[in-house]
């Protein structure tokens, strides 16, 4: 992983700005991590004014690039969509979680996920922190899995994306339910809870100028895209 702080990257609707509230939240039980804005999000004029502050902080200049690069190719036509993408994009390169404070964005989310659990109520605090604790290390958990996705889309084999792709999903079915027990065994209620987001999917779709684009890419940053992470809804 890379060195430093835990990585979180904060995710919201465009439409409805992060409430104080949130962010004192995030600086109270995340001020220990790094929480890095989407450069989509942070040039909104309504962010209260701590987000702009420790432990809040921008992209590194590479991080942003390539997740605005990926995110035009993989996005779908909304503005929200491509917000999304663009997020989930930063928290894959750098191996950290997302940290979802609006249910709004829910449906985007799900469009890039390969397993998600809903929960009948808000989770106390505690249950938050360490959930957020457990996405954040799903990139590393995911690492093998990432190589492998890498190898096959480059390969421009569909048949072995495919197999790629489910034997993904099967495996999210799996091992979301048990990293995340302590949600529930099964999803149950209205208020999300947890997103796997897996782009495998999205990025075989987008077609040749995206495997070009990332076959152009250093090996490790490509390997970063594929693998898995993790968007808790706070």
């Amino acid at each position: 992983m890379p060195p430093g702080p835990s990585v979180r990257v904060l995710l919201f609707h465009p439409e409805h700005p992060v409430s104080r509230a949130t962010i004192d939240w995030i600086v109270d039980r995340q001020g220990y991590a790094r929480v890095i804005i989407p450069p989509s999000l942070g040039r909104l004029d309504a962010l209260p004014p701590r987000a702009l502050r420790e432990p809040f902080s921008s992209p590194g200049p590479v991080a942003a690039r390539l997740a605005a690069e990926a995110a035009a190719l993989v996005a779908g036509p909304t503005p929200l969509s491509r917000v999304v993408a663009e997020t989930v994009l930063l928290a894959l390169l750098e191996e950290g979680a997302v940290i979802v404070s609006d249910t709004a964005v829910f449906r985007a989310l799900v469009a890039l996920s390969s397993w998600s659990m809903n929960v009948p109520e808000r989770p106390t605090d505690g249950l938050l922190v360490q959930h957020l604790g457990i996405a954040s290390r799903l990139a590393s958990a995911w690492s093998v899995s990432a190589i492998e996705a890498a190898e096959a889309l480059v390969s421009g084999d569909n048949d072995r994306v495919a197999r790629v792709a489910r034997e993904r999903r099967l495996r999210a079915r799996r091992d979301g339910p048990e990293r995340f027990r302590r949600l529930g065994r099964t999803s149950a209620g209205l208020r999300p809870a947890i997103v796997y987001v897996d782009l495998l999917a999205a990025f075989a779709a987008a077609g040749a100028p995206c495997l070009d684009w990332l076959r152009g890419l250093e090996r490790s940053r490509a390997e970063a895209l594929l693998s898995v992470t993790g968007a808790v809804f706070v």
